[in-house]
C-alpha cells in the first residue's frame, strides 16, 4: 500500500474508531436515567465501587500488554497475530496466579474492598475475561480494522444495558448485582469467542522473545496505569469511605456525565496513536506538530460544552436527588482536558520506549491526589474530590512537559499554545459555572463560543468533510 493510501486508511479507521466508541459509550450514559430510577443511590454507589475496583485491578491482570502492540507491529512485521496470541497466554497465566491468591484469602480481600464475597467472585470472573478482549481490540485498532472494533464495542455496550435491565427487573433487593451481571456477561461471551478463534487459527504462541519484548514495554506502564486509575477511581472509593455510598452515587453520576468527554478524548487519542507511531518513525514531525493543534482546540471546546450543559444533564440523568453533582462537573471536565493534552507528550515517551518516565510522572500525580483527597474530602465532601483531581491532572501535564522537553530534549509541539489553550478553557469554564442560575444567558454564551469556533476553524472542518468523502470512496 502507498504512503497516501495508508494515510487515507488510517484516517478512515480513526474516524470510525472514534465515532463507534463515542456512540457506544453514549448508550451507557444515555441509559443512566433508567438505572438511577431502578436503583437507589446506595445501590448505584455500590455498582460504581465494583466498577472502580475493576478499573484499578485490570491493569495488574492484563499486565498492560496492550501498550506494546503498536510497537510490535513495527518491530515484528507480519507477525502481529502470533504476538497477540503470545500476550494472551502470558496474561492468562498471570490472571490464574492472581485469582488463586484472591480465592485463598477471600475473606480479607472482601473486607479490604468493602464488597460482599459474591461481588468479589464476580469481579474475579470479570478480570479473567477482560485481557483477551482488550488485546483483540488493540490488535484491530493498529491494523486499522475498524469494523471489528465497532462490533466489539457495540456488543459490550448494548449487551451490558440489555442484561442489566433484565436482571434489575427480576430483583427486589441488592439490585446492584443486576448492574454487575450486565457488565460481566458480555465480556465473558466475547472472551470465550476470541479464545476459540485463537485456538482455531493457531495464533497462540509460546515465544520467549515475545514475552520479554511485551513485558519490557508494558511492565513499567503498570505503575502509570494504576496511578491514572487512582486519579480516576480513588475519589469514589474514598467518598464512600468518608461520606457513605449515597454521596459516592451522586459523585459517580456527575462523573459519569463528565466522563463522556473523556471517552471522546480517549477514542481520539487511540485513533491518533497508530498514525502518530507511523509518522514519528518516518520523521514527519511538522505534520504531527500542525495536526495536533486543532485536536487540542476541539478538545477544549468539547470540555466547555460539557460544562455548559451540566445542570440539565444531571437532572435528566438522575433527577433532583443528584442535582448537587452539577458543581463537580467543571473541575472533572477541566482535569480531563488536561489529560487529553498531556497524552500527546506521553505518545513521545511511549514511541521511544521510555515508559519508565510515564510511570514516574503519573505515580507522583496519583500520590498527590491521594494526599489531597485524604485532607479535603472529609472537610468539603465530593466537590473537593473533583478539584483535587483537576489539580493533579494539571500537575501531571506539567511533569510530562518537563520530561519530554527538558530531560529527553524533544521539542515537538508548540508548548505555549498548549498552555494558553488550557487557560482559555479554564476561563470559559468559570464563566459557565457563574451562569448556572441563568439558563438563557448560559446557552447564549455556548452558542457564541460555537459560532466563534466554527468560524475560526471553517477551513479545517471543510477539509475534514472532503477527506472523509474521499476516504469513503
Amino acid at each position: 500500500m502507498t504512503a497516501e493510501g495508508n494515510k487515507q486508511n488510517a484516517f478512515k479507521a480513526g474516524v470510525w474508531y472514534t465515532v463507534s466508541n463515542i456512540a457506544a459509550k453514549a448508550i451507557l450514559v444515555l441509559t443512566t436515567p433508567i438505572f438511577t430510577r431502578m436503583m437507589s443511590t446506595e445501590d448505584y454507589g455500590m455498582a460504581s465501587i465494583f466498577t472502580s475496583w475493576y478499573s484499578l485491578l485490570v491493569v495488574f491482570c492484563s499486565l498492560n500488554l496492550t501498550y506494546s502492540i503498536g510497537r510490535a507491529k513495527i518491530d515484528f512485521p507480519g507477525k502481529l497475530d502470533e504476538y497477540v496470541g503470545a500476550m494472551q497466554l502470558l496474561a492468562l497465566v498471570n490472571c490464574l496466579v492472581l485469582a488463586g491468591g484472591a480465592l485463598l484469602f477471600l475473606g480479607p480481600v472482601s473486607a479490604i474492598m468493602g464488597m460482599e464475597r459474591p461481588m468479589v467472585l464476580l469481579l474475579i470472573a470479570y478480570l479473567m475475561c477482560a485481557p483477551t478482549v482488550l488485546l483483540y481490540q488493540s490488535k484491530y485498532k493498529y491494523l486499522y480494522r475498524y469494523r471489528e472494533n465497532i462490533l466489539i464495542t457495540a456488543f459490550i455496550a448494548v449487551g451490558s444495558v440489555a442484561v442489566s435491565i433484565m436482571a434489575l427487573s427480576c430483583m427486589r433487593e441488592n439490585r446492584y448485582y443486576g448492574r454487575i451481571f450486565g457488565a460481566v456477561l458480555p465480556m465473558a461471551v466475547l472472551s470465550l469467542g476470541f479464545w476459540f478463534r485463537s485456538v482455531k487459527n493457531r495464533f497462540l504462541c509460546l515465544d520467549r522473545t515475545y514475552f520479554l519484548y511485551g513485558l519490557t514495554i508494558s511492565l513499567p506502564l503498570i505503575l502509570n496505569s494504576v496511578s491514572l486509575n487512582i486519579l480516576a477511581q480513588s475519589d469514589r472509593i474514598m467518598i464512600s469511605r468518608f461520606k457513605g455510598p449515597a454521596m459516592a452515587g451522586i459523585y459517580t453520576l456527575a462523573y459519569q456525565f463528565a466522563i463522556l468527554i473523556s471517552l471522546f478524548f480517549d477514542s481520539v487519542n487511540q485513533a491518533w496513536l497508530p498514525w502518530f507511531h507511523d509518522a514519528f518513525a518516518a520523521g514527519e514531525y511538522k505534520a504531527i506538530r500542525e495536526n495536533v493543534k486543532p485536536l487540542v482546540v476541539f478538545g477544549g471546546y468539547i470540555g466547555l460544552m460539557c460544562i455548559a450543559a451540566a445542570p440539565e444533564a444531571i437532572w435528566i440523568l438522575g433527577g433532583n436527588h443528584y442535582m448537587e453533582g452539577r458543581w463537580v462537573v467543571a473541575p472533572i471536565a477541566l482535569g480531563l482536558v488536561c489529560k487529553f493534552v498531556f497524552a500527546n507528550y506521553e505518545h513521545i515517551e511511549l514511541h521511544l520506549k521510555k515508559t519508565g518516565y510515564i510511570a514516574m510522572g503519573t505515580a507522583m500525580a496519583a500520590a498527590l491526589n491521594l494526599a489531597l483527597n485524604w485532607i479535603f474530602i472529609p472537610r468539603y465532601g465530593f466537590v473537593a474530590a473533583g478539584c483535587t483531581t483537576c489539580f493533579s491532572y494539571f500537575a501531571l501535564m506539567t511533569v510530562h512537559y518537563f520530561i519530554t522537553t527538558k530531560i529527553m530534549k524533544i521539542k515537538l509541539y508548540h508548548n505555549r499554545f498548549m498552555y494558553l489553550s488550557l487557560a482559555g478553557v479554564c476561563a470559559g469554564a468559570g464563566g459557565f459555572v457563574c451562569l448556572y442560575p441563568y439558563t438563557a444567558a448560559r446557552y447564549g454564551f455556548a452558542a457564541l463560543l460555537t459560532a466563534v469556533y466554527g468560524y475560526r476553524n471553517r477551513v479545517l472542518l471543510l477539509n475534514i468533510l472532503r477527506r472523509k468523502r474521499k476516504a469513503d470512496k
